[in-house]
């Protein structure tokens, strides 16, 4: 079973009256998400938490309670770029009701992988569970 410390937070623009968003971001480079998601992409970030996201193959009410943790699905894109002449791996978390309408967007942000059959781009994705755990005070 693989697990990847993860951090969930909300995002929203200054000026959305809707309710926030829910994001999963690799512990490992979540300050940098944070720096360009307030800087550059102009949202807010706020109730970060930190905990364990593990794939599933099995159920997991085994283990835990419906309340202690959330359906993410992890997708990976590998594609070559010919620009480097190389390989690059990119591994992105999202809730997994969520799952279609970001994965879609995710591909955008790649304009070389914007087509699904694209001869350079694998995708595989992952379903896991993310546990929920308190935020800090």
């Amino acid at each position: 079973m693989a697990s990847q410390k993860l951090v969930r937070c909300e995002i929203r623009k200054p000026d959305s009256t809707g309710p926030a968003t829910v994001r999963f971001v690799p512990l490992e480079i979540f300050g940098l998400w944070e720096f360009l998601m307030r800087n550059k992409h102009r949202f807010e970030v706020a109730r970060s938490v930190a905990s364990l996201w593990f794939d599933v193959d099995e159920t997991p009410e085994v283990a835990y309670g419906e309340n202690q943790y959330e359906r993410v699905t992890e997708v990976q894109l590998v594609r070559y770029s010919d620009q480097d002449g190389m390989f690059s791996r990119v591994s992105r978390y999202f809730p997994t009701a969520e799952y279609p309408i970001l994965k879609e967007m995710l591909l955008r942000h790649y304009e070389s992988v914007s087509e699904p059959s694209a001869p350079h781009l694998q995708i595989k994705e992952r379903e896991g569970i993310w546990i929920r755990r308190s935020p800090r005070a």
